[in-house]
């Protein structure tokens, strides 16, 4: 009978020390990658995750998924991924207790709707606690299945969920939830009553190497002058008129001025709008104006303001 590694989910193998799921020995519960990555933080560099397989696997299977994102990597780029879906599915923000406790859900709810749109359930779940709306076994049994896919970028929060419902249910929890991207690099299905619950790859995203979001998010209120530099991370942003803008991220932001010619790209922002970055949270800008900025295609969305997040 064949055995799949608890980390990554690959089949094990004792044959090929080079290759995906090798143990030394078959009794382990980890291949050699993932009793290392487990116990020393070790990944080996280079491994890739085949986002068509994993469409292609999902959408011709039966059940539902649920979409895992945290609230700072909303974005077009995640809900892209979200909408390639086709079998019945939920949006599930991910640690909501990185949210102020006074944050209304509805709120989140009914902008999510607006701005990308969602059609589908929007649920929220904590990744330190067991959280009243995690019920994902409730919406199963709305849309009469009993298999589900936890999908969702790079360090979402499947694993530790997953582990979570385990506990609630009274299990050992067992899927190796890790910081590293890459972590899951197949399938796990793990059984929970009547229910089975798969845990997938997650899909890469730009910047997943930067740290991740574990605290409350405190937004941080500038003021700008005109030709003021924001540097955050790779992100560079110049204004060329005054402003005043809120950021809402997990890197700290630098504020500098522009003493030299740099090649930036140019956005034109109306009042209370949002410019994503990737892999690092938004920044709110108050003011309508030219905005300049150091990566081209970044996201301009309408603004959180309807949420009472400030």
């Amino acid at each position: 009978m064949s055995k799949f590694c608890l980390g990554c989910g690959v089949k094990m193998q004792s044959e090929d020390e080079f290759q995906l799921g090798y143990t030394p020995n078959l009794k382990n519960d980890y291949c050699k990658r993932c009793f290392r990555l487990k116990n020393y933080g070790e990944v080996k560099d280079g491994e890739v995750i085949d986002e068509g397989k994993i469409f292609k696997r999902v959408n011709g299977g039966s059940g539902m998924a649920f979409f895992l994102v945290d609230f700072l990597n909303i974005s077009d780029f995640t809900l892209n991924l979200y909408r390639r879906i086709n079998i019945p599915k939920a949006l599930v923000i991910s640690k909501r207790d990185t949210l102020r406790k006074e944050v209304k859900e509805s709120k989140v709810r009914a902008w999510l709707k607006q701005v990308y749109p969602v059609e589908e359930p929007i649920l929220f779940i904590s990744n330190k606690s067991y959280y009243p709306s995690s019920n994902i076994f409730k919406v199963m049994d709305e849309n009469q299945v009993n298999t589900a896919y936890l999908m969702g970028v790079t360090n979402a929060g499947k694993s530790t969920f997953l582990n979570l419902l385990l506990q609630k249910n009274g299990l050992k929890p067992q899927i190796l939830a890790s910081k590293k991207p890459n972590t899951t690099m197949d399938f796990i299905p793990i059984k929970i009553g009547d229910y089975t619950i798969i845990d997938t790859p997650g899909f890469s995203y730009l910047h997943d190497d930067y740290p991740l979001i574990n605290k409350e998010i405190k937004p941080i209120s500038y003021v700008v002058k005109a030709n003021t530099l924001l540097v955050v991370g790779d992100y560079i942003l110049s204004f060329l008129g005054d402003n005043q803008v809120t950021y809402y991220g997990i890197i700290p932001i630098k504020r500098e001025y522009q003493n030299n010619q740099l090649n930036l790209f140019s956005y034109s922002l109306g009042e209370n709008q949002d410019i994503v970055l990737p892999g690092i949270g938004f920044i709110n800008i108050k003011k309508s104006g030219v905005i300049l900025a150091s990566q081209p295609n970044l996201e301009v969305r309408l603004d959180i303001s309807g949420v009472n997040y400030e």
